[in-house]
């Protein structure tokens, strides 16, 4: 439905935030929010009240699950209920050559999400912008009221903004994960981490073995281990050799990759023999590339790669995760290594030096090396894998 008035009403500035004195208030003209904060539903009751009252719109409120309100400069006002296009940027997991018009997007597709937009309505810099989207069992809340106050509004960083809200409700579950301590750093030290091949139900179930403690179980990694037959091992590698810095080092990682789906014992100690220090050696060529020599320590080389990831992800909340992966490359891939101990786990340090024993060299850390490098993949600025699924509020 869509309705435009042609007089607006006395326009809307802006929420009441907080009293600073006697006679001034701060006034909050821009928000982003979901529906678990409180302020969701004091705010849209007032917008209720003002847009959703009148009998220019038949709808009742209870059967709205989703809005866009344009306020225009010339107080005339647009409002859209329910069935609108919304367009979402997302990144795929393969390369967007897999994929055809018209071709069925599954959760389990998806890499990232960049931005949303609405094809069929266009939004002006001096408009007020009010949004509301149902995501799964819950609501998202933009609303921008700074044309009222003379500023132009940066319609980009409006449609990314919606972008993020709309990522934070796709992947709560995932985001939940990260923002839980103890809980993700478990999983951390068993050298998981939200990669981005496993990201969504894979990482959800495996997760959901932490929740309460520890699990005493592998079943869920087993099972997600099961998964990684040669199919799906080469759809995840086989788009690395169209970055060139995986390019160069082809023939290598090849053979790594190969060992893994020997399925043998033998195969994963060579598999993690070659994978965990090749990690450390796609890193290094990076800074190289963007740098120009190679002495430099593992923690500058960590510190770069996330640099580059930041910039490729250009959001911080980007399901590429690149502040926690550096908390899991500094604590499980590169983990410090003190050749005194008697106990070590595998990760890149003792693997080189060969202080590791033979029955450490599992399946599991052999996959964790590949969706490593597989990370790493995506945090090149290279990767352009990206395309804008459409669907219907």
């Amino acid at each position: 439905m869509h309705i435009h008035i042609k007089e607006g009403q006395e326009p809307i500035v802006g929420f009441l935030d907080s009293f600073i004195s006697d006679e001034c208030v701060s006034v909050k003209v821009c928000s982003a929010l979901t529906s678990d904060n409180t302020e969701f539903y004091k705010y849209m009751k007032e917008i209720s009240k003002v847009y959703f009252s009148s009998t220019a719109l038949s709808v009742n409120v209870n059967d709205i699950h989703g809005f866009l309100i344009l306020a225009h400069s010339d107080l005339s006002t647009d409002i859209y209920v329910n069935n609108f296009q919304v367009a979402t940027k997302v990144r795929f997991k393969r390369s967007s050559e897999n994929f055809e018009v018209g071709a069925l997007i599954r959760h389990n597709d998806i890499a990232d999400i960049c931005e949303l937009s609405f094809p069929d309505i266009d939004i002006q810099d001096s408009d007020c912008v009010i949004c509301c989207l149902k995501v799964g069992w819950k609501f998202l809340l933009y609303f921008d009221f700074r044309g009222r106050l003379g500023e132009k509004a940066d319609v980009t960083l409006i449609l990314t903004e919606l972008g993020r809200l709309y990522r934070y409700l796709s992947f709560q579950d995932i985001y939940h994960i990260l923002e839980s301590e103890m809980h993700f750093q478990e999983m951390v030290d068993d050298g998981w981490f939200p990669f981005v091949e496993i990201l969504g139900r894979d990482y959800e179930r495996l997760a959901a073995a932490y929740e309460n403690g520890k699990p005493t179980s592998n079943h869920e990694a087993e099972t997600l281990l099961e998964k990684f037959d040669k199919s799906r091992v080469g759809e995840m590698t086989d788009k690395w050799w169209e970055n060139h810095i995986f390019e160069e080092k082809q023939e290598i990682l090849q053979a790594g990759i190969n060992a893994f789906l020997q399925g043998t014992q033998d195969g994963y100690i060579n598999c993690s023999k070659n994978l965990y220090t090749e990690i450390e050696g796609v890193m290094r060529n990076l800074c190289f590339k963007n740098k120009g020599k190679r002495k430099y320590s593992t923690q500058q080389l960590i510190d770069h790669l996330i640099e580059v990831g930041k910039c490729t992800a250009n959001d911080d909340d980007s399901l590429l995760f690149p502040q926690y992966f550096l908390k899991y490359l500094t604590e499980n891939t590169f983990k410090h290594f003190n050749p005194a101990t008697s106990t070590v786990d595998l990760s890149r340090h003792p693997v080189a030096h060969g202080a590791v024993s033979g029955e450490d060299y599992t399946q599991e850390k052999a996959l964790q090396a590949l969706l490593t490098l597989d990370q790493i993949y995506f945090y090149l600025p290279s990767y352009s894998s990206e395309t804008e699924t459409d669907t219907e509020i």
